[in-house]
């Protein structure tokens, strides 16, 4: 995560990931996990952002991250005191292996539903083999995920008592999406809180004030 505001063979696909954790020690490095706003946590590693939105009808897991990522995520949850096996939906803000390459061990151990952006339906299917850039070597393969729900511009997500709404940001992939949900600052009026991809491929996260009536 840059910056925080209250917004072939399985010994290749192992070197891979191997490398990027050498190369982006940041992105395996756990930090505490914390409360953002309300119902809305922080549970990602230092660089790699992942957020848990709970609700009383199970939770919310946005960015399941690289393919190490699960137990560095599981442990957050847990120390949050949530229970792994709550995590009912699976989301994302693209299909890169840096943001989804986990998401197949985590569906495995939740049975999460995972809802996919149309634009990047094909690459999460096909484990990237369908990213516009592949073959590259700047784009690492990883286990093909099947896609529970296909996502368009402003469809909504509903668990419990929340409704996120994807925002279709196509360009880092094209099926890049921004997640926005209203969420409460103690203290503060109801916030958007909003979860977007820039072209660097880390997510930020901002929170924005209504205009005052």
């Amino acid at each position: 995560m840059r910056a925080f505001v209250s917004r072939v063979l399985l010994l290749l696909s192992c070197t891979s990931i191997l490398a990027q954790a050498d190369a982006h020690p940041s992105w395996t490095t756990p930090i505490a996990p914390f409360r953002i706003a309300d119902n809305l946590y922080y549970v990602g590693s230092q660089e790699l952002a992942s957020y848990l939105v709970v609700t009383p009808q199970g939770n919310i897991l946005i960015n399941a991250n690289l393919a190490t990522s699960p137990p560095q995520i599981r442990a957050s949850v847990e120390k949050l005191g949530f229970r792994w096996s709550d995590i009912k939906i699976l989301l994302n803000s693209q299909a890169h292996d840096d943001h989804i390459a986990g998401a197949a061990q985590v569906i495995r151990e939740t049975h999460a539903k995972n809802m996919v952006m149309d634009g990047d339906v094909s690459v999460v299917e096909t484990g990237a083999k369908a990213d516009f850039l592949a073959p590259s070597p700047n784009v690492p393969g990883y286990a093909p995920i099947h896609v529970d729900r296909v996502l368009h511009d402003e469809d909504t997500v509903s668990l419990g008592d929340v409704i996120l709404t994807a925002h279709k940001t196509a360009g880092h992939t094209r099926g890049c999406t921004t997640w926005t949900m209203r969420s409460h600052l103690p203290g503060h009026r109801a916030t958007s809180s909003s979860w977007e991809e820039q072209a660097s491929g880390r997510s930020t996260t901002s929170s924005r004030r209504p205009a005052t009536p």
